[in-house]
């Protein structure tokens, strides 16, 4: 793609003969490092004009470079017109983008003196919607840009593009990512809704990360995310340290009438929130008064309780299914109890639920025909309704409900009751728009569904509606170099695992919204990837044509996984 734009730069370069430096592309990408509402838009922060000599193609790329929000994007009106700097208006939210080019714009006819048009091209990468939340957006981007000489010499954007477009490399210098807490789906503890906030001034940044909070999950996960802070309460006060004793302060509007356990959710929901901006205790206040009539400072680690972790109990280990077996993934490898794993059922993939207490298993029906089996840990499985040609590996949501896909198209959970376990399908029409799913799993906390759709990643939210699941708001994250995805699972609260067809990167750890994918070494690996799963760490183990493997890092060479147990064989960890 880039070398397209480099030739259709040179070839328009020659034809016109400006007198205007060569195409130049921005700088190899970096990540990013989080936050956003005291309003940063209206923010002071000292910003450096353009330099004088800056020709039009360069103050276009500057313009591109000027993420900063702060003071109403003071950074880029300064590359524009004294008019257009007071009158722009650029639509809510970022355009993001990489690999830029400007160039002379082709024209009909001549251009008045002190005038040049400039093209802007570039690869989209995504939106910062008006929630601070990301979403992928891919496509070639090319927007013409009216660029004229001024009075004093200098050259300054008259016709800038309607929207804010950013470069990575500038966004990511600019803000960072927050997890900010809501409640998981039956409102029993916190999980992270990922937004992206500018880091500058810091002096307002835990404030505007607890307007993020106030103001509820973003819109993607408004129907999966719940909130124990109840609707129109905001800041009373500005979120600052304590005078005297470091103490960070959040003092909200009066709430009504919330019980004592709301109270603790609401405090697990902003301490949670702030853990990534601040290290101080938080003295949570309401109009003045304590939050808590038990508590008044607090840490995470006060809360623990109110956290849902998203990787694997250390002390739970995992299993494999071997030879159609199940065994115990240690240096023992013994077989686990009863029937899935003296061979009386045909294993083909399994899972364990959260507690440990629970199997449920893919196993042979007849010679065309798999299965769904489900019951305690080392006794009888007891086979439920759907059968198929072909079944994902079961994924839980809690230690009462089980998932899988049957034949790559429904989706239907098992739920477990007094009266025993019961199957319905699950409304997935929104999510697959029919297309095949070849693997899913659901996040630990319940809220959020990962599938591989037709080759893709793709993400949702889970949303409980009467009774009833529909899985909603499906959004594709595209992988790097159109890679193929084979399989996934979730690493931790805020990234996933991936293997994919590539041969220079088979394995990826890759955030929940999709802006970063980070590839981990492809140094022992071999295709084809064949399997992923994630154990306590979280350590990544995949298997590829020969071998399984684990890893804790993307920058770590791969190990052989002890004991070792083949690579046909599943290994898998509860949840």
């Amino acid at each position: 793609m880039m070398g397209g734009r480099v030739t259709r730069c040179l070839a328009v370069l020659s034809a016109l003969l400006l007198p205007l430096t060569a195409c130049a592309s921005i700088p190899e990408e970096s990540d990013p490092v989080a936050v956003r509402e005291a309003d940063e838009r209206n923010s002071t922060a000292e910003v450096t004009p353009p330099p004088d000599n800056l020709d039009p193609l360069a103050l276009v790329r500057r313009f591109v470079d000027s993420a900063s929000p702060a003071s109403n994007h003071e950074a880029a009106r300064m590359h524009l017109a004294e008019a257009q700097a007071k009158q722009w208006l650029p639509t809510p939210g970022l355009l993001i983008v990489d690999n830029v080019d400007t160039i002379p714009a082709q024209q009909s006819g001549p251009l008045p003196d002190g005038v040049q048009m400039v093209t802007l091209q570039a690869d989209k990468v995504g939106r910062l919607l008006p929630d601070s939340s990301f979403v992928p957006d891919v496509g070639e981007y090319e927007a013409n840009v009216r660029v004229e000489r001024q009075r004093d010499g200098k050259w300054r954007i008259t016709t800038p593009p309607p929207e804010m477009v950013v470069s990575k490399n500038a966004f990511s210098s600019v803000y960072r990512s927050v997890p900010i807490y809501f409640l998981d789906h039956d409102s029993t503890g916190v999980v992270p809704d990922v937004r992206y906030v500018a880091s500058q001034p810091a002096s307002t940044l835990p404030r505007r990360v607890i307007d993020l909070l106030t103001a509820g999950p973003s819109d993607g996960l408004r129907s999966a995310l719940h909130t124990a802070i109840p609707p129109g309460v905001r800041p009373r006060t500005n979120t600052s340290e304590a005078t005297g004793d470091g103490a960070l302060e959040v003092n909200l509007s009066k709430l009504g009438d919330v019980s004592d356990d709301s109270r603790w959710l609401i405090a697990a929901q902003v301490v949670f929130t702030l853990q990534k901006v601040s290290n101080a205790r938080v003295r949570l206040q309401e109009e003045g008064m304590p939050l808590l009539s038990s508590a008044q400072d607090l840490r995470p680690t006060d809360l623990t309780k109110f956290e849902i972790d998203n990787v694997p109990r250390q002390d739970l280990g995992g299993l494999a299914v071997i030879d159609e077996r199940l065994r115990r993934l240690d240096s023992s490898a013994d077989p686990v109890p009863g029937p899935a794993g003296s061979g009386e059922y045909q294993v083909f993939r399994a899972g364990q639920s959260p507690d440990g207490r629970k199997i449920a298993a893919v196993t042979r029906r007849s010679p065309d025909e798999v299965a769904l089996r489900v019951g305690p840990y080392g006794e009888a499985l007891a086979e439920l309704g759907p059968v198929g040609s072909f079944m994902s590996k079961p994924t839980w949501r809690g230690s009462s409900e089980v998932w899988t896909v049957v034949g790559g198209r429904d989706v239907i959970r098992a739920r477990s009751s007094a009266g025993g376990w019961s199957v319905e399908r699950v409304d997935s029409q929104q999510f697959t728009e029919g297309r095949p799913i070849t693997d899913l799993r659901l996040s630990r906390d319940g809220t959020r569904v990962a599938a591989v759709i037709d080759g893709r990643l793709v993400i949702g939210a889970v949303s409980d509606q009467d009774g009833a699941v529909v899985l909603q708001r499906p959004i594709a994250l595209p992988a790097p170099q159109n890679a193929q995805i084979l399989g996934l699972e979730w690493r931790d609260k805020e990234s996933l695992a991936v293997i994919t067809d590539s041969n220079s990167s088979p394995v990826y750890e890759v955030s929940v919204d999709g802006f970063l994918w980070k590839a981990y070494t492809s140094a022992n690996l071999g295709q084809p990837m064949k399997t992923v799963t994630v154990g306590p760490g979280p350590t990544v183990i995949v298997a590829d044509r020969s071998n399984i493997w684990s890893s804790r890092d993307p920058n770590d060479v791969w190990s052989l996984l002890e004991p070792r147990i083949g690579s046909s064989s599943v290994p898998f960890f509860p949840g």
